[in-house]
């Protein structure tokens, strides 16, 4: 049974699939934001009994969003932390204008309403979808919250007969508060996942060398057991060639001085069932593979 084949792992793989995660997070967040003012386009359009101003304007948005997930899908293969993060600034910071403008209207409607409802729901969007990174889900929870100070306290809605929310603004700040720590949890969880793979990575990446050394040493033992006994012929059969077998002598030395230090390894390596027996031809070959693969993904 031969050796288990040593897993590869880079850590250019490992940023490739981080940065796979960002997009998904950046695409499923847009779309999101695509379907949420789908509705709220009929929805607004019945509230504000037949204005077109702010359904209009989140059509517009709409198809902005669209847009953005046509970028990303067309760059998909392409990615990078600035363009993740652009594209789903881009989806979300609309929404400041939208509910802005929303909640202004709701004070002339003569409707009964809870104010700031959608900072809430987007603050917590952004806690759970935003790239992990403090500065721009941080900064785009901390414009929300501000908006929905800013907004109570110049729109009057402390005061407003048809507000039923006694609490705010500073329930809104609390969801702040709690989308922040959510952001911030993931963006721990995600630097700990990073060093630990990047860890194993290189750890399988000296496995992978020590297993190289392992199977360089095993192969020259033979052919300087050869040697060796070559010499010792030639020395009895040729006296005269002293000189030329005490050179033969030192070369061989060398070399097994060199496989005797490659056994320093021995330590990085992980014993698997069938390794006691490995072939060292096979696990080169193997190697040899590993790398080939390597390479071909690299070009890729």
């Amino acid at each position: 049974m031969g050796p288990e084949q040593p897993r590869l792992r880079e850590l250019g793989v490992v940023e490739e699939e981080l940065l796979g995660r960002g997009w998904r997070g950046a695409f499923f967040g847009n779309l999101l934001v695509t379907f949420t003012e789908l509705a709220y386009v009929f929805i607004d359009y019945q509230v504000f009994r037949g204005a077109l101003l702010l359904p209009v304007l989140r059509a517009l948005h709409v198809l902005w969003v669209l847009g953005v997930l046509g970028l990303l899908l067309s760059r998909r293969g392409r990615l990078s932390p600035k363009l993740i993060n652009g594209a789903f600034a881009a989806g979300v910071l609309p929404f400041l204008p939208l509910f802005a403008l929303a909640e202004y209207f709701m004070t002339g409607s003569g409707l009964i309403w809870v104010p700031m409802t959608g900072h809430r729901l987007v603050m917590l969007s952004i806690g759970v979808l935003a790239p992990t990174g403090m500065w721009l889900g941080g900064g785009l929870i901390a414009a929300f919250a501000l908006e929905a100070v800013v907004l109570w306290f110049s729109l009057g809605l402390g005061s407003h007969p048809g507000v039923r929310s006694p609490w705010e603004p500073w329930v809104t700040l609390i969801y702040g508060g709690v989308a922040a720590a959510m952001l911030a949890y993931r963006v721990r969880s995600h630097t700990i996942e990073l060093k630990l793979r990047q860890v194993r990575a290189e750890a399988e990446a000296l496995e992978r060398l020590a297993r190289l050394f392992l199977a360089v040493r095993d192969a020259t033992n033979t052919p300087l057991q050869t040697l060796e006994l070559s010499i010792a012929l030639l020395r009895q059969r040729s006296p005269e060639s002293e000189p030329t077998i005490a050179a033969m002598e030192r070369a061989v030395h060398r070399v097994r001085s060199l496989t005797q230090r490659l056994g320093s390894v021995d330590p990085l390596l992980v014993w698997r069932e069938g390794d006691e027996s490995f072939d060292a031809d096979t696990m080169l070959r193997h190697l040899e593979e590993d790398l080939a693969r390597a390479l071909e993904r690299r070009r890729h």
